[in-house]
């Protein structure tokens, strides 16, 4: 056996030279909102009593509305519009967020039924009141629900999941009936609409991931009718019974059979694909098809056809008792006409897309998808709400930034596609300066007790607000991005848009699409006092965004953006100072005491696949972290090292002119800083999110739970000190997008649980997050840390902050450990192996727990440390790195036991042995090492065929080490069942993986239980 580094010298390279830490956060109370939608959060800011505001969006229809300006949304996802009048009624079910289909007794359209999730709803009364009639299995979402024609009491109900289920009774129980439909590839039917003949009952069709399938007994049994059929594009011949029209590519074809066969009748005009059908009920041989292209009339029952609008329609539906048709418009509103799409007109509001028109007797009923309104809180020092209200009209508004006044008024801008956004008479624009169906920016101020001030329009299309500021005065500060037409003012700065140039090395420069701008309001809204396009700085760097806005005491405006800082004059007319520094994106500014600025935001390195990065951080001497850590090695299809981006701080001079301290902090994967607040000592709090569990904290309260999760953390003036770091968040993955302190100095956070995307692309791991579910708000105080300090709890393999698993060796980093200290877990000691002043070795029992949170401490000298709660895992694998580090060389073993190294590299097809912690309970059978969760190793990529495992001391390692065997891949033998590996050659230095349970086919960096990457194989 080789000899390798001995643990009291692993132990040793764990001791950062960490100062004394200032502060101890604790938490002292959560609060959560949202409703049964999803809400996520944008700004907040803290007023002199401690109160905390919050602005955000939510497509709840239940937020808890309290003291409201607006007390409920201006979207909804169902509105009922009186045919004759022309009145709407925007209809809000309790306890439903969404609805995906609405249906209708024929023979009663009083009586409704709404599918919402996986639940059937009814209405008596036209859609005035509503109650759950019954719950279909909740692993399935009903997309499409239908009412037979002629027995109310017969509905069908699809299905995202399981299929089609029928019910018999009203919807108060429902039955599948999938047979003859065939499952998808995961053995699930996905299906999306059903429809009945209303002359043969009996006589049904689905659309479903099988294709469009057809019934002749009511779903008692299926056949398939054609996989190239999708979508809505399906009408019976009122005046033939048995005739079907259906569109299906870019064809129509009919059926006289009642669907047993169908014949091609023509394709529309211009080979528009038809995504909606609708038979005239008063005219024969009418039709009418809806396409991209627009609306399509055909009066010889489908065998030509002439367009008759140009709008881009997938929804029609027809007033069976009059010559009136609907149909949905891209430019979110629905259109009405009664001659036959020879002229139109809008009716109702401008909904969010439209999922569905439903004609019912007098009424017409728009589906919507769910629309976001503005929503703002205001929270008591206890988190108790003083005010919530929504803020926002019938589309989507979006919140971008928010202000805080010193009397505690709120003014809040984004962006909107209503219009009928809420305004008040007076201010600088009343109606809605875009054309319907596109963005307008918005301003809006609340008092202190939550009525409105005043509220207007800014500007149209192509004027997104990113940030709000205000001055002494109340007058209100806003910055963007402008593609042109942005609203100026006379011996403004820039009054004409000038696109900005980016170039590149190979191909030269090009136009770019935007300028960033900077406008100033009066204090009541009514008009502009300047407004500038700002396309490059003094120095002629180009100025493409304002992303964040400072207003100093003479009134001078300062944003950043996208790599640069730029001050304007107090009236807009000229520029005072530049800075510009490639590869930071600023989130937030903040003067100090002294007008220095500070600013936080994220820093990208872009390697662009090379092993170098294209930007450098400018890191000031002592500055706390001066690179990306950790310093991983740079592998193919690997992150790169210190991941792809980390939070930074930067301070400037009053001039701009010298970075007076500027540092990193993060860890191995994707880290961002949102906000920033100075406290009076001119400390620097920032929060953000962070996928990273290498993420520098410091006297924490817990650790990371969730993929990815929010942190709060506090500098020293100099940037060069961490004064306390902790991570935020539970189980489901959050972002910490504000912090802000009341006047005892604690910090108020305000943040989102979010919801998982899709997969990272180019090897990244995790999971992208991008939808908020829940808004979360916590208030922590910051005590005293105690003598001894624990400051995280790491795999000891991996060095990473990882849930903890049975039996697994554990590393506890923080100060003032004495001789005798011991790691405290629940309450109980857990002997140590051997330590130093600032880190503790210790293994966990082979019990121990598998789910749950630990409570962890270091007692030391009578003294306990700060507790940090840590999640358990069954499993949670590291492979030890020969240096201890964590990362780099793997503590690796060739097939003849000698330790592999670049001098000394593993063939391809050759056996290893990878030395491993954290792999979870195991028994022993024959002297072999099984786990309870399958193990799997990748070598860049590629699976590994195992051999065995055994488990057993090595020399200078904590306890007994899991050791695992298994082959390296070699592609030439793989050639037979990919032939793209023919020329295939692995790298001198290649990454190695290894997952414990379920592994993400597609991406095994992204499974549940994976290792940690930058261990080394080196490979001949």
């Amino acid at each position: 056996m080789p000899s390798f580094p001995f643990l009291l010298a692993i132990l040793a390279s764990s001791s950062f030279a960490l100062p004394a830490a200032d502060f101890s956060p604790a938490l002292q109370w959560v609060k959560t909102l949202g409703g049964s939608g999803v809400s996520s959060v944008t700004a907040a800011s803290a007023d002199a009593h401690g109160n905390l505001y919050i602005v955000g969006n939510t497509t709840s229809l239940d937020f808890p509305a309290n003291a409201a300006a607006q007390a409920i949304a201006g979207s909804s996802p169902l509105v009922r519009i009186n045919s004759s009048t022309g009145a709407l009624d925007k209809l809000h079910p309790a306890g439903v967020s969404s609805v995906s289909s609405l249906a209708a007794d024929p023979r009663n359209p009083q009586k409704l039924y709404a599918a919402s999730a996986n639940g059937v709803f009814q209405s008596l009364d036209a859609g005035s009141t509503w109650n759950l009639l019954s719950l279909i299995p909740s692993s399935t979402t009903i997309l499409g629900l239908t009412v037979d024609p002629s027995n109310g009491n017969t509905l069908y109900a699809a299905t995202d999941t399981q299929g089609i289920f029928k019910s018999s009774d009203g919807g108060l129980t429902f039955a599948a009936i999938n047979t003859g439909i065939n499952p998808n590839s995961n053995g699930m039917i996905n299906a999306s609409r059903v429809w009945v003949d209303p002359q043969s009952p009996q006589v049904l069709f689905a659309s479903t991931s099988d294709g469009l399938v057809h019934s002749a007994n009511g779903g008692a049994s299926w056949a398939a009718v054609g996989s190239f059929y999708s979508g809505n594009a399906l009408s019976f011949d009122p005046f033939a019974p048995g005739t079907v029209y259906l569109g299906g590519g870019t064809l129509i074809s009919k059926s006289t059979d009642d669907g047993q066969t169908f014949a091609p009748l023509s394709s529309l005009p211009d080979q528009a694909y038809p995504q909606a059908l609708a038979a005239d009920p008063l005219h024969a041989g009418v039709l009418f098809c809806g396409s991209t292209m627009g609306v399509y009339q055909s009066s010889d029952s489908g065998l030509t056809w002439v367009r008759k609008t140009t709008v881009s329609t997938s929804i029609l539906a027809a007033d069976p008792n009059s010559p009136v048709f609907y149909a949905n418009s891209a430019s979110y509103s629905m259109l009405k006409t009664a001659d036959g799409f020879n002229t139109t007109s809008p009716i109702g509001p401008p909904e969010t897309s439209l999922r569905q028109i439903l004609v019912a007797g007098p009424n017409v009923f728009e589906v919507a998808l769910p629309g976001n309104d503005v929503f703002a809180v205001k929270l008591d020092a206890g988190g108790n709400i003083l005010y919530a209200t929504y803020f926002g009209g019938s589309s989507d508004d979006s919140p971008s930034a928010m202000a805080l006044g010193s009397d505690g008024s709120l003014y809040v801008t984004g962006s909107t596609m209503s219009a009928d956004f809420p305004t008040t008479p007076g201010v600088y624009a009343r109606a809605m300066p875009s054309d319907p169906g596109s963005p307008s920016s918005f301003v809006f101020k609340l008092n202190p007790e939550g009525s409105l001030a005043w509220s207007t329009y800014f500007a149209g299309v192509g004027n997104p607000v990113n940030a709000i500021a205000l001055d002494s005065a109340g007058n209100v500060y806003i910055g963007g991005f402008s593609s042109g037409k942005l609203p100026t003012t006379p011996g403004a700065y820039q009054t004409d848009f000038q696109q900005s140039f980016f170039c590149t090395g190979f191909i030269g420069c090009f136009p770019g699409p935007t300028s960033a701008f900077a406008t100033k309001l009066n204090a009541q809204g009514a008009g502009l006092v300047y407004s500038t396009y700002v396309p490059t700085d003094n120095k002629k760097n180009t100025v493409t965004v304002a992303q964040a806005l400072a207003i100093d005491s003479s009134g001078n405006l300062w944003f950043g953006g996208q790599g640069n800082v730029v001050e304007l004059n107090h009236d807009g007319s000229a520029l005072l100072a530049s800075t510009a520094q490639s590869g930071i994106a600023i989130s937030a500014l903040a003067f100090d005491s002294n007008s220095n600025l500070y600013a936080a935001g994220t820093f990208m390195p872009n390697y662009g696949g090379g092993p170098t990065p294209q930007f450098v951080f400018p890191a000031t001497p002592g500055a706390f972290q001066p690179a990306p850590q950790p310093a991983i090695p740079n592998l193919t299809y690997q992150i790169p090292p210190g991941g792809y981006s980390d939070a930074f701080v930067i301070k400037w001079d009053t001039t701009l002119s010298h970075i007076l301290a500027a540092t990193l902090l993060g860890g191995e994967l994707t880290d961002s800083a949102e906000s920033i607040a100075l406290d009076r000592a001119g400390n620097v709090i920032i929060s953000g999110e962070t996928d990273s569990k290498a993420f520098p904290t410091h006297a924490p309260f817990q650790t990371s739970f969730s993929p990815r999760s929010g942190f709060v953390a506090a500098f020293d003036p100099t940037l060069s000190q961490l004064l306390f770091s902790t991570y935020l968040g539970d189980t489901r993955p959050f972002d910490a997008r504000a912090a802000a302190l009341d006047p005892d100095g604690n910090v108020l956070v305000a943040g989102s649980t979010l919801s998982a995307g899709n997969l990272f692309i180019g090897g990244q791991p995790g999971q992208s997050f991008s939808v908020g579910n829940l808004v979360v708000a916590n208030k922590i105080a910051l005590q005293t840390a105690p003598a001894v300090r624990l400051d995280s709890v790491k795999n000891f393999a991996s060095r990473l902050a990882v849930p903890l698993a049975p039996g697994e060796p554990i590393l506890a980093v923080g100060s003032g450990f004495a001789p005798d200290a011991q790691l405290v877990i629940d309450g109980a000691p857990l002997a140590g192996f051997t330590g130093t002043a600032t880190s503790l070795a210790a293994i966990l029992p082979a019990d121990a727990k598998t789910s749950g949170v630990y409570t962890i401490q270091v007692s030391s000298g009578g003294t306990l440390s700060n507790p940090v709660y840590v999640p358990a895992a069954e499993a949670s694998p590291g492979i030890y790195s020969v240096d201890g580090n964590g990362f780099g060389q793997g503590y690796i073993l060739n097939s003849d036991g000698t330790q592999n190294s670049p001098d000394n590299p593993a063939a391809p097809g050759s056996a290893i042995t990878i030395f491993v912690a954290g792999q979870g309970p195991f028994s022993l059978d024959h002297g072999y090492a099984v786990t309870a969760l399958a193990p799997s190793v990748y070598v860049e990529g590629f699976y590994c065929n195992g051999i065995a495992a055994v488990s057993g001391p090595v020399d200078g390692l904590p306890g007994n080490v899991y050791k695992l065997s298994v082959y390296v891949p070699d592609p030439a033998a793989l050639v037979k069942n990919n032939p793209d590996l023919a020329t295939f050659k692995f790298p001198p230095q290649v990454g190695v993986k290894l997952v414990m349970g379920p592994v993400s086919p597609q991406n095994p960096d992204s499974s549940p239980l994976v290792s940690q990457g930058g261990i080394v194989l080196n490979l001949k």
